[in-house]
């Protein structure tokens, strides 16, 4: 367990640090949004991305303690389930930021930012897929009595409508003709939507 928390916090580390070169790529575009559609759009990106910089500020140093201490890792400890929340939370972080270096992807597209932007990009995907994997391995060595059904992202859960799910607009193989809803089901703009176009 010791391990997979260490594992944890260095996913975590990581992504504050993009998620700082990430706001100040944002920065100079808030300022010099070409009208008020624009700046709200990237404002509320930088936001969301703020608030979780923040959690991460206070998330990691209580991580380093729990990994100091490992007495304090036990299902028995309440401050311990606590930590496992937060991390869950983390978890659906990372999905986010990843949507949010795909969606800056399309306005930096041959611009100066675009290779960090990518990188980056590539960085936290491989990281989101170690990080679910290492909650799975926490959560089937603790079996612990705690939902982490908020943590989970849409495309993801099981009981949710198919036609919010990425792979409903996911580019078909070349072969094949692309896959439409089916009658009747409504089609939303979402950020699977725009890609392949």
């Amino acid at each position: 367990m010791h391990d997979t928390l260490a594992e944890v916090s260095a996913i975590l580390g990581r992504s504050k640090e993009a998620l700082s070169q990430f706001q100040a790529i944002l920065e100079p575009t808030i300022e010099q949004a070409a009208d008020d559609h624009e700046r709200l759009y990237w404002h509320h990106i930088y936001e969301e991305e703020e608030h979780r910089f923040d959690r991460l500020a206070a998330l990691l140093p209580k991580l380093e303690e729990a990994l100091a201490d490992e007495a304090f890792l036990s299902r028995e400890n309440g401050n311990f389930l606590r930590l496992l929340q937060d991390i869950s939370l983390e978890k659906f972080g990372l999905h986010n930021f990843l949507e949010h270096l795909d969606l800056s992807l399309f306005h930096y597209k041959g611009t100066e930012h675009e290779p960090a932007i990518a990188a980056l990009r590539d960085m936290t995907a491989a990281d989101y897929q170690q990080m679910k994997s290492a909650l799975e391995t926490l959560n089937g060595a603790l079996d612990v009595p705690v939902s982490f059904a908020a943590a989970t992202p849409t495309d993801e859960k099981e009981e949710q409508k198919e036609y919010l799910k990425l792979a409903q607009y996911a580019a078909p193989p070349a072969a094949s003709a692309p896959a439409r809803p089916s009658v009747g089901t409504r089609r939303q703009l979402t950020v699977g939507s725009l890609k392949n176009q």
